[in-house]
């Protein structure tokens, strides 16, 4: 492997930062018995915070990397201490602890952390844990776990388990261009980390050079996202959480903060670090001393970002365009936790097909534009559109910042800044061609008494107002207003312009076809389906209730002014109806096309099956071979 890996002296220098900064603030908040004093505000949940066993051994990992005696000794009373309860997270942590600490360990830390992983052998051999196509950080995570401890603990049947996981990685990243769990801002992260420790303990030279070939192929998914303009790793996104979806510091700038350091302007330092509870408005998920030492943790790593890879990012020429293949698994709405039914079994069925598609990112100097053409799993947590822009420029802050995404929301669910998660109670497949969008909506199944459906599109505004919206041909004065009829919306703000144009908005009774309100620090574009009285909905009418919108986007490097803007847009034609005859058997059919001056969108699915008989540009299907980018000979990168 002769690849030459970007700043690793930078990062240790980084990683020392974080972990210090850890130290000073929380060694103080853990008594002689290893017990957590701290009394950190509740920001996302009500209760007090208690660190679980994860961010304990992420404490203990920062208090022994500080190399200081009284930190030291705390590390070990809280290994001594931590209960090791069943945790996807915590063997990663034991065995880095195991491997990288062994010499500050006493006999006790060492006996209870062998313990631990005694007992999660068996739960981590298992095929659950295989990269079977949905949350690829747990598979990640457990292939680093099988290696690892199958070295260490002289596991040959362990460590034949590792190496079928990271084959099975490296067979998809052969036939696809990023994993199924992509573009994460959570998760993603946690992939690189343990492809990125993997390569960094391992004996087995064979063994090391694929994770590094496949830690390669995922620092292209990040930095093929990474929007220089805004520091921030772009949509769409597979899974995010509010803080991901709003655009604030979470684990994707840890590790591009990790590897390139100060040339971002806006970075976990600065934002999440830069008190002990994050700078004011700062998105909290869950709490403060939480997100601050799992942030160290995706620090205290090296990592084999190669050279190329870096300077592509960093000398970025707009537009930029990436696009990268991903398939997903079938799923339904039901927990994990649900029972699996055999096939004799009578039982109700109603699932999501498994199948492949494209997320796609489009980028100019004052915005990145992402739309995935399906969901990841049951699609409660990806942003199958999610935009990012500058407010203003240069952007040297986090108030600089600003982002756009959509959720289908059942009866009249808030969105907060101070919540996990908003979850999307809706179905949705996309079509993007640079600066343009389609996005197909229809709710999920699983709503009973229901008296509001709508699809909102969301403005956080923890920082301030949008500039300016217009509700078809009227400014609005306030961010207060509706309109009975469907209508476009225009918003400006900054230098970017936005136009949301709805699409089919099958009525089951509305007061409003559109809507505009402030809630909660957000301004809400919302398209209803249906507002009244509580009522239930059969399936098959959910299932066809079409609602969606066209998104354009540009900068006013792309157009001439906002105004002219407006009228470009207005002279559009969208056309979005639903049919059946003979020919389909009973069955609905959705067809939606959108076209402009030099650019023709068009889709055509079924609703219910959500099988995509075409999407097309200009009248072509857009074919993807696993990537397209813009400024990279993909041919030189690993299994492609």
């Amino acid at each position: 492997m002769t690849a030459v890996f970007y700043d690793q002296a930078g990062q240790r220098q980084r990683k020392r930062i974080f972990n210090d900064l850890v130290t000073q603030r929380t060694l103080a908040k853990f008594d002689e018995l290893g017990k957590w004093l701290g009394k950190d505000v509740p920001v996302v949940r009500r209760e007090e915070y208690i660190p679980g066993l994860y961010e304990r051994l992420c404490f203990a990992e920062c208090f022994l990397e500080s190399g200081q005696p009284e930190a030291i000794e705390t590390a070990r009373r809280i290994i001594r201490t931590s209960d090791f309860a069943h945790c996807h997270f915590s063997p990663c942590n034991a065995l880095q602890l195991l491997t990288k600490y062994r010499s500050l360990l006493d006999e006790a830390c060492i006996s209870r952390l062998n313990g631990y992983m005694e007992m999660m052998w068996s739960h981590f051999s298992g095929d659950d844990l295989d990269f079977v196509g949905v949350n690829d950080n747990f598979p990640c995570i457990s292939t680093f776990v099988m290696l690892i401890g199958g070295e260490l603990f002289e596991r040959e049947d362990l460590f034949a388990i590792g190496v079928k996981r990271l084959n099975q990685l490296k067979g998809m990243l052969s036939r696809r261009g990023a994993p199924t769990e992509f573009s994460s801002p959570t998760y993603t992260p946690i992939q690189v980390l343990a492809l990125a420790e993997i390569a960094n303990l391992i004996r087995d030279e064979e063994v090391r050079n694929m994770a590094l070939q496949c830690e390669e192929r995922i620092w292209v998914e990040v930095l093929g996202r990474y929007h220089g303009e805004t520091f921030q790793m772009a949509g769409p996104y597979s899974r995010a959480y509010t803080v991901d979806s709003t655009g604030h510091s979470h684990h994707a700038r840890d590790i591009l903060y990790a590897v390139l350091g100060d040339h971002m302007q806006v970075n976990p330092l600065n934002t999440l670090f830069s008190t002990e509870n994050g700078q004011q408005d700062e998105v909290i998920h869950g709490w403060p001393a939480y997100m601050q030492v799992l942030s160290a943790w995706q620090l205290n790593t090296i990592y084999h970002c190669p050279v190329y890879l870096a300077e592509w990012a960093l000398n970025r020429k707009y537009p930029f365009e990436y696009q990268a293949t991903v398939e997903y698994s079938s799923s339904t709405d039901a927990a994990a936790s649900a029972a699996i039914l055999g096939p004799e079994e009578d039982g109700e069925t109603y699932e999501y097909g498994a199948g492949s598609g494209i997320a796609s990112t489009y980028m100019t100097a004052g915005y990145a534009l992402g739309v995935s053409t399906n969901e990841f799993h049951n699609g409660v947590q990806t942003d199958s559109f999610h935009l990012l822009y500058k407010k203003s420029s240069p952007v040297v802050r986090q108030s600089d910042i600003r982002a756009v995404y959509a959720n289908y929301i059942v009866n009249e669910r808030p969105p907060m800044l101070t919540e996990t998660i908003l979850g999307d109670d809706g179905r949705k497949l996309g079509l993007q061609h640079q600066n343009s969008a389609i996005l197909l909506y229809k709710p999920k199944l699983y709503a009973n008494a229901i008296h509001s459906l709508k699809l909102s599109i969301q403005l956080p505004s923890e920082f301030g107002q949008v500039e300016e919206i217009w509700l078809g041909d009227r400014k609005l004065e306030t961010y207060e207003a509706e309109s009975t009829e469907p209508c476009p919306v225009f918003i400006k703000d900054g230098e970017v312009y936005m136009a949301f144009l709805p699409l089919m908005l099958t009525d089951h009774g509305r007061k409003a076809a559109v809507r505009i309100e402030t809630v909660n620090r957000f301004v809400m574009i919302s398209f209803y389906n249906y507002e009244g009285e509580e009522r239930h909905f059969a399936k098959r009418e959910l299932l066809l209730t079409g609602n969606g919108f066209v998104a354009e986007v540009r900068d006013c490097r792309e157009a001439e002014s906002f105004e002219a803007f407006r009228r470009q847009v207005a002279l559009a034609a969208v056309t979005d109806r639903m049919y059946a005859n003979m020919h389909t058997r009973g069955t609905y059919v959705r067809h939606t096309g959108y076209k402009r001056d030099g650019l023709t969108l068009e889709c055509e699915y079924s609703p219910a099956s959500e099988g995509i008989k075409y999407q097309a540009v200009n009248g072509a299907v857009p074919l993807v071979d696993r990537i397209r980018t813009t400024g990279l000979d993909v041919e030189r990168l690993p299994f492609l």
